[in-house]
């Protein structure tokens, strides 16, 4: 039987989530069980950009701390690394308050600057990744992710966390590549085999709502989770924020490759274990790889998704521009143009954009069909 802990955290003060993580480790075996004393571990923290933790954008620094010290209690070196969608990894956490942390507990901070091949000859979408050379130099990976809503991936927690391995501007390969949404999962899915963390831990004492992983709304969730099968963890994730979890892209092919069991055989204890909220869905949550059958999904990728709309409040700043996969967007005016042809539905852009400037927008026969499947 696999088991997800579940523990009730309600505030970022340093004490509280220290009890909590101690709380959650405990129900499934303690630090002490996942790492042993020696051994190098690397903590990967959600560090998507350099904004502060307010925002529920990344890890919170608190919980970042937490897990830090837990390493070091269990008699092993903890270092926090990532490579965040947006400048280096530096900038982001200082803004993050990562940094602080990491000096403050005397740990390294490991920027993901350099890529190596990291074979992995089972995987049904990728047979190989170029990620960070710093797998290598550990012993063992710890995923820490935020519990947050995402416009491709419909939730992003452990396994989407996982994707900052991926350096720098080789993410927009990935977009380039697998295109419909049950792909990217798929890559996903190969990902978390490939890194395979010895442990999922979610941050979502605040998590987001809406619009995420960038854009959406502080949402207070008062929950701590974690589990050693990172798709069971995001499953149960999502079902506390008030989704399908077995529905969501990447646990849906999770289940098809027999990777996670099914959600009535997953018991999850502990003091949150029958949370139940109500986070706003993003724009782009109803699928067309779970609502409509293949063929009609397969017809009109432009016609039958939600499309990126340039706001009137673009303010020309050119990110979307220069980290859009296909190059589809040009400025015009000082004002972002997206090309629509060739537009792949990646939505870097509505993730990316720091103004909140890109909208997405379901056009009228997406909005009928929805609405014929009971979405709208």
């Amino acid at each position: 039987m696999t088991t997800i802990s579940a523990v009730k955290a309600e505030s970022y003060d340093t004490q509280v989530v220290e009890q909590a993580m101690d709380e959650l480790l405990g129900l499934i075996g303690s630090m002490e069980h996942y790492v042993k004393p020696g051994e190098k571990v690397l903590i990967k923290p959600n560090m998507l950009e350099g904004l502060s933790p307010e925002k529920a954008v990344t890890t919170h620094p608190e919980v970042v701390r937490a897990v830090i010290k837990a390493v070091k209690a269990a008699g092993a070196v903890p270092v926090v690394g990532d490579s965040p969608a947006m400048g280096n990894t530096l900038k982001a956490a200082q803004k993050t308050g990562i940094l602080a942390i990491c000096q403050e507990e005397g740990i390294q901070l490991l920027p993901f600057q350099h890529a190596i091949d990291i074979p992995f000859l089972a995987g049904t979408m990728v047979r190989k990744f170029v990620l960070a050379q710093e797998l290598k130099a550990v012993d063992k990976v710890i995923s820490l992710g935020k519990m947050k809503t995402h416009s491709l991936t419909g939730v992003t927690g452990g396994i989407k966390n996982l994707f900052g391995f991926v350096v720098g501007p080789n993410k927009a390969q990935f977009h380039l590549r697998m295109q419909k949404r049950s792909d990217f999962a798929a890559m996903l899915v190969d990902l978390a085999q490939a890194v395979n963390p010895v442990l999922f831990i979610i941050d979502g004492i605040v998590g987001m709502e809406g619009d995420g992983p960038r854009n959406g709304t502080p949402c207070k969730g008062n929950i701590l989770l974690a589990g050693t099968n990172g798709f069971a963890v995001d499953m149960v994730m999502a079902e506390m924020m008030g989704f399908r979890g077995d529905k969501l892209p990447v646990v849906a092919q999770a289940l098809r490759q027999g990777l996670v069991p099914l959600r009535a055989e997953i018991t999850v204890t502990g003091s949150a274990q029958n949370t139940s909220l109500s986070f706003r869905e993003p724009k782009n949550m109803s699928a067309l790889d779970t609502v409509l059958p293949k063929w009609l999904a397969a017809w009109g990728q432009q016609q039958l998704t939600a499309k990126p709309v340039i706001a009137p409040n673009c303010v020309g700043c050119r990110r979307c521009a220069e980290h859009c996969p296909p190059q589809a967007i040009t400025l015009i005016n000082n004002q972002a143009s997206i090309d629509y042809a060739r537009c792949i539905r990646c939505y870097c852009c509505q993730e990316l954009c720091p103004h909140n400037a890109v909208n997405l927008k379901n056009g009228t026969l997406l909005n009928a069909i929805l609405k014929l499947c009971g979405r709208k």
